[in-house]
């Protein structure tokens, strides 16, 4: 019974604590701000052109430019609800209508590359890794593009604007984006 009277005057005088402000004017806790960008490892060839060594397939990674996260999705369902359905409307269908196929999976997109982290808390961060991932990429024999990654209305290239970035000899560039 003493103990029901304790935590009842311990509850009650909770309340007479003032509660500390977050900083902001309605009250409302400030969200944190992620930085992440996304790379993409595609194969690209010919549509209807049978892969060989005349017509070989091409190894190609696309780097988006740094943004903020998105809040309105979980980040274990951001490849799949935002960065595989932007990436294929705004890169992918455009290319593919010139005539190239452009092939790729859930696998070869990647949150922030091969880093271990999701996400980074500033946009020089984010910026810095992104650069170190490309320099990496360089010596894995394959064409590396960036495209803009943009939230809201985009209209296919004009908005993602894919762009050579680095061309590996070694390596066919079919459709470069002009």
């Amino acid at each position: 019974m003493k103990i029901r009277i304790v935590v009842a005057l311990a509850a009650l005088g909770l309340c007479f604590f003032p509660i500390r402000s977050t900083g902001r004017a309605n009250g409302a806790a400030k969200a944190f701000t992620a930085y992440i960008y996304v790379e993409v490892e595609t194969k690209v060839y010919r549509k209807g052109v049978e892969i060989s060594s005349e017509n070989p397939e091409e190894r190609r990674w696309y780097f988006s430019n740094v943004v903020e996260q998105p809040e309105d999705v979980p980040s274990y369902s951001l490849v799949k609800q935002k960065f595989m359905p932007y990436f294929s409307r705004n890169v992918m269908d455009p290319f593919e209508a010139r005539g190239f196929s452009l092939d790729y999976g859930e696998q070869d997109v990647k949150v922030c590359g091969e880093t271990s982290r999701a996400n980074f808390e500033t946009r020089a961060e984010a910026v810095a890794e992104r650069e170190k991932e490309i320099e990496y990429r360089k010596g894995q024999s394959g064409n590396i593009y960036s495209f803009e990654l943009v939230w809201g209305p985009a209209k296919g290239e004009e908005t993602s604007t894919p762009k050579l970035i680095y061309r590996d000899k070694d390596q066919p560039n079919y459709g470069a984006p002009k």
